[in-house]
């Protein structure tokens, strides 16, 4: 069963918008996909469209691999996902993908550093 959700908002000028499709691989393993860019503007949309999805499932993949711009919020959205994952006993995977990978890093060492 695959389920689209499609936000039609322009998150930023020439941005493609963010579309999210779950797939529901076994009775308890969702499978996310995000296509588009993740800024400030949507990232709050996203969040609460996993969350939907963490109550219905035990397992969770979010396939960010085809993101084309993931701003610094999409670290503190996949920080707040992971926790309430974990608070619901779901097993939560990532595939970040080059551009989400390199942003993921760069959040990770400035929040190592944060006194």
């Amino acid at each position: 069963m695959t389920e689209m959700l499609t936000n039609g908002a322009q998150a930023r000028p020439g941005s493609a918008g963010l579309e999210f499709t779950t797939e529901w691989r076994d009775i308890d393993l969702a499978v996310i996909t995000v296509v588009g860019d993740i800024d400030a503007a949507n990232t709050h949309e996203l969040l609460d469209y996993t969350l939907s999805k963490v109550l219905l499932c035990r397992r969770m993949i979010l396939d960010l691999s085809h993101v084309s711009f993931f701003a610094s919020d999409g670290y503190w959205m996949l920080k707040t996902l992971d926790s309430r994952c974990v608070l619901a006993d779901v097993e939560f995977n990532l595939v970040p993908g080059a551009r989400v990978g390199r942003m993921l890093q760069i959040c990770r060492q400035a929040d190592q550093h944060v006194l």
